[in-house]
């Protein structure tokens, strides 16, 4: 566990200094030499295979392109059987905006882009806006603001030449009130990411879902038919990648929820998060603007309709045994989408 917990380390620091030019350095350190590496970004056209895709999100991220990224090691959890190990481990996004004439600008014309898109209707508009508004002008103060946003991150270790490497991370950031994407908006195409990565893995190399495993993931569908938050789950079977670790492998599924969800339900658990707004112990301008919040989502996703489908992803570990495969690590995640100071 120590070797484990020492990788993730030094991939902590990577995080904290921010050294674009260190990025092959540290890919060569402590990644596998596999050819089909892989990691999962927040976005839902973040997914990259291969060393040279890894490497360049990761260098990314370092240059300008990601907040300030903190694993809690310590709290993380690690499992380890034979040459292969997984973990999770709890995590935040620290984010500092400042305000200038050039945001402001960019901010009047994205509003003047949503307002002149015919593909939805007046209300539809309207509400969006509202939405984007609501969570932009959060408490807004002149000067510089700062964010944190809880995230997550898992993976898969494989021990090559006696040393742990990295072959595979999920990168996660929570939801809020609902997904930041669903298929019926029609301001967003969120497809053209979705179909993106459909066709990158329909074309991996290391697809290799077989009937055994694709069964198991029909089955993890149907125990989770009543589940509150993942009832309705579908996933494609034509999007499973699988990456293969000796009697382990990971795999990346990717697919939808489905969820009818009638005005009134939408409205009612809107309610019961005012309700719990008043009751909490935040200051009251706090109270306040959670309110607001919640008020502007419960009109945007009613404009869209009762009809609900948010892409997902699923990443797991499994073991191959002589009935099949049996889970041993599991992690969801909704696309992350909005990070508002960057688009208004």
């Amino acid at each position: 566990m120590k070797e484990i917990i020492g990788a993730l380390t030094k991939f902590q620091r990577g995080y904290e200094e921010k050294i674009p030019e260190n990025t092959s350095a540290l890919m060569a350190e402590i990644f596998s030499d596999r050819h089909d590496l892989l990691t999962l970004g927040t976005g839902s056209g973040e997914m990259c295979i291969g060393r040279e895709e890894v490497t360049e999100l990761i260098r990314s991220d370092w240059d300008g392109g990601w907040g300030d990224f903190k694993i809690d090691i310590e709290g993380a959890k690690i499992d380890a059987d034979g040459d292969a190990a997984w973990f999770y481990a709890d995590c935040t996004v620290e984010y500092s905006f400042e305000d200038s004439e050039e945001r402001n600008k960019n901010s009047v014309d994205y509003v003047k882009e949503i307002i002149e898109n015919q593909g939805a209707t007046p209300k539809q508009r309207l509400s969006f806006l509202n939405w984007l508004l609501r969570l932009k002008y959060n408490q807004r103060k002149p000067g510089k603001r700062e964010y944190l946003w809880p995230s997550e991150l898992s993976g898969m270790l494989v021990k090559e030449n006696g040393a742990w490497k990295i072959a595979t991370l999920h990168f996660t950031i929570a939801k809020t009130s609902y997904p930041d994407e669903r298929f019926e908006e029609p301001l967003e195409n969120y497809l053209a990411a979705h179909n993106s990565t459909r066709d990158k893995i329909v074309a991996h190399e290391g697809n290799k879902a077989n009937a055994q495993l694709l069964s198991m993931l029909k089955q993890l569908e149907n125990e989770l038919a009543n589940d509150a938050e993942l009832g309705g789950l579908c996933l494609d079977p034509q999007q499973v990648a699988v990456f293969e670790a000796g009697r382990f492998s990971w795999i990346v599924a990717i697919g939808a929820v489905k969820q009818k969800i009638s005005e009134d339900k939408i409205f009612d658990r809107s309610l019961q998060e005012i309700e719990e707004s008043i009751n909490s112990g935040l200051p009251p301008e706090d109270k306040l603007f959670s309110i607001k919040r919640s008020i502007a989502y419960a009109l945007k996703e009613t404009a869209l309709g009762t009809e609900f489908t948010y892409p997902i992803r699923l990443t797991a570990v499994v073991e191959k045994s002589e009935g099949g495969y049996k889970f041993r690590h599991r992690h969801f995640s909704y696309p992350f989408y909005w990070i508002l100071e960057g688009k208004l």
